[in-house]
């Protein structure tokens, strides 16, 4: 039988959707596979659980022990090792960044709230702002990029970013966890939105709705934003605005 919802959302979970094997973000793009298989015995639990991208699917599922040119399979033991590792090294980074955000500056600011705006000048506390609490905590960073652009970075924060396509507004991002979030830096501009990803794989949107800057002759660097935070660990805004 298939992984039940609750086995699978685990194993996505323990590895943060990366693929246990070759070790890359993969977001929807993994497969629960049984470590042992279910013709052989094997049963639909978490410790049978390895989460793969298809290319390393495809590379598991291809050895067949009865005619193989020479080469060498993922035995069962190597596949359980490997997946035990990549958990590790995942919760050793939350670990690791959980400690960060409990050493920041107590006056940050910051709105703890799963939904409400953002209002600071960027040019204090190094930029930083924090939103949610807890697995919902989302640590921001921003500096100054023009009257109509701001830039938000991941350096020293609990983030992965993605910018949303121009037009969308929050009420129109599906499969968040599609988006590309390679780059360390993003630059929203004004009405666009900035999808960020905590280390517990929970899911904000952020929308610029207004920016001053000093260098562009106004008094201070100002912004102004509104978001969204998605606590049940799902991808979809639209649901909840």
């Amino acid at each position: 039988m298939p992984f039940s919802e609750t086995v699978r959302t685990k194993a996505l979970i323990a590895c943060q959707r990366s693929c246990c094997l070759c070790n890359k973000s993969k977001h929807t793009r993994l497969v629960c596979h049984h470590i042992e298989q279910e013709a052989d015995g094997g049963a639909s639990t978490f410790e049978n659980c390895i989460p793969l991208c298809p290319d390393c699917h495809a590379e598991v599922k291809a050895f067949d022990p009865r005619h193989h040119p020479g080469t060498t399979s993922y035995s069962k033991r190597e596949l359980l090792l490997r997946r035990d590792d990549w958990y590790e090294v995942i919760r050793r980074r939350t670990s690791e960044l959980q400690r960060n955000l409990d050493r920041r500056p107590a006056d940050y600011p910051r709105n703890e709230a799963l939904e409400g705006e953002m209002i600071f000048d960027y040019s204090n506390h190094d930029g930083f702002f924090s939103i949610g609490l807890g697995k919902s905590e989302f640590l921001t960073r921003w500096s100054r990029a023009g009257r109509s652009a701001i830039h938000s970075y991941t350096d020293g924060t609990n983030l992965s970013i993605a910018l949303a396509p121009p037009s969308m507004s929050l009420r129109d991002i599906l499969q968040a966890d599609t988006y590309d979030f390679s780059a360390r830096v993003r630059d929203p501009r004004i009405d666009e939105v900035l999808i960020a990803r905590n280390h517990h794989g929970r899911y904000a949107a952020i929308a610029v709705r207004e920016l001053k800057s000093r260098s562009h002759g106004d008094d201070f660097d100002f912004a102004r934003m509104r978001y969204l935070i998605l606590s049940d660990g799902t991808s979809d805004f639209n649901k909840r605005v």
